[in-house]
């Protein structure tokens, strides 16, 4: 979609305050319910990560609290709440460079480019392009695991969405095509690793769901790859609602009836990131996959304590033996750790995202301004990538979004459409 045509979609907090939709009920799960879910435990734990768990953003070199970051911040962006990006960013000063001598401290690129996206800053900018480039240099660091797809991947993701440079998007189709073709398998599902473990990992499986969700977003549907990573995103989302437990949940290992196996919520959180996304490009169809979302979402957020910390998470994982009681015996990490929190940010962000898209305003971009009536408090605005935006009464508004919404005393929301 151009940027001279496209959809700005409404804040799901608009649409709950007034009332003026409404969502049809699910069998299991009404939409409102999973909707309201999603924001008040996403923002549980978007707090807890921000503000409670001690980690700093500008130093750590860990993978999954950069995940969680960048998780905390588009789940700010989906909610039109700017705290966790103000709070992440008046952090993130970081002046060291990012090591691209291994994936992991690599793909901590990935927050500097989001950060990027909302305040321009050209330091962070140069921090995510010059990992990007490392990452290409040492060629995605392959390693033949799963897991290499999101933290190469989400990496270039960023780095095409802050430059709009085709070569990062190019790299990755390349790369994730590559690791779908050696790792699916006829069931649809992934193995760990092409050569050291032949099982069907959760959270491995999570992170493939991920990337390949995270680059549907952004790949053109005229790239010669796309159809490519279409046919095995589809075929890796029919696998894993065939191995969906009744309650909602995934295992740690997918597909086992081993008595030792145990509901794990990184993975499971990851899988309904990839499903609700899939459902919000309308990839998947609602008939089939909403439900199953739904049914996930329901399920793993009853794992979210009151602090806001997410339980039973596998620990960082790497295949010793292959077996499956490799898996089966890995141990559970304490409660909010960060590969938990990251996929449950996401998961929580993608539903908001999807039953957003439900109502959208088509609109053209304007170059003009609004005058501020004096009953009005306040006017808030989204810009063409959903940023949002707030304006002093004092001032007339420049505006390039097509669309306003005034929070006023009269009527607390309303919606202007600018021609």
């Amino acid at each position: 979609m151009s940027d001279t045509h496209r959809k700005i979609r409404l804040p799901v907090s608009l649409l709950l305050i007034t009332g003026a939709f409404s969502f049809s009920v699910s069998q299991n799960y009404s939409n409102e319910d999973v909707l309201a879910s999603a924001i008040e435990k996403g923002k549980r734990a978007a707090n807890y990560w921000t503000t409670g768990s001690g980690t700093n953003p500008s130093t750590t070199n860990y993978y999954a609290e950069i995940c969680s970051f960048y998780g905390a911040c588009i789940l700010g962006d989906a909610i039109g709440d700017s705290t966790y990006y103000k709070n992440i960013n008046n952090r993130y000063n970081r002046t060291q460079v990012i090591k691209t001598s291994n994936i992991d401290t690599n793909s901590c690129g990935i927050l500097p480019l989001h950060l990027y996206l909302h305040n321009q800053n050209e330091q962070q900018l140069k921090l995510g392009i010059d990992a990007a480039k490392g990452n290409i240099q040492m060629k995605g660091h392959i390693r033949n695991a799963i897991d290499d797809t999101y933290m190469t991947g989400s990496l270039h993701v960023q780095a095409y969405r802050a430059t709009k440079d085709t070569v990062y998007l190019n790299f990755f189709a390349d790369y994730l095509s590559s690791y779908m073709k050696n790792l699916q398998q006829s069931n649809g599902l992934y193995w760990h690793h092409k050569d050291l473990a032949h099982q069907f990992w959760g959270r491995g499986n999570g992170w493939g769901a991920a990337s390949s969700a995270e680059m549907l977003q952004v790949l053109p549907k005229t790239h010669p790859k796309y159809d490519t990573i279409l046919s095995y995103y589809k075929k890796h989302m029919k696998g894993l609602i065939d191995v969906q437990l009744q309650n909602g949940m995934w295992h740690q290992l997918l597909g086992s009836t081993s008595s030792k196996n145990w509901e794990e919520t990184s993975g499971t959180s990851m899988f309904i990131f990839a499903l609700f996304t899939g459902l919000q490009l309308g990839i998947l169809d609602k008939e089939n996959y909403l439900e199953p979302a739904k049914k996930g979402w329901m399920a793993v957020a009853k794992y979210l304590d009151s602090s806001g910390k997410l339980g039973n998470v596998a620990e960082g994982f790497w295949p010793k033996t292959g077996t499956a009681d490799d898996y089966l015996n890995a141990k559970k990490a304490a409660a909010g750790n960060s590969h938990g929190t990251a996929g449950f940010l996401w998961a929580a962000t993608a539903a908001v995202r999807y039953f957003n898209s439900l109502v959208a305003i088509d609109i053209k971009p304007v170059t003009t301004s609004i005058q501020v009536a004096p009953s009005q408090q306040k006017i808030h605005y989204f810009d063409l990538i959903g940023r949002s935006k707030e304006f002093s009464i004092k001032r007339n508004i420049p505006t390039s979004a097509g669309v306003i919404v005034i929070k006023s005393s009269i009527n607390p929301q309303s919606i202007v459409s600018l021609p």
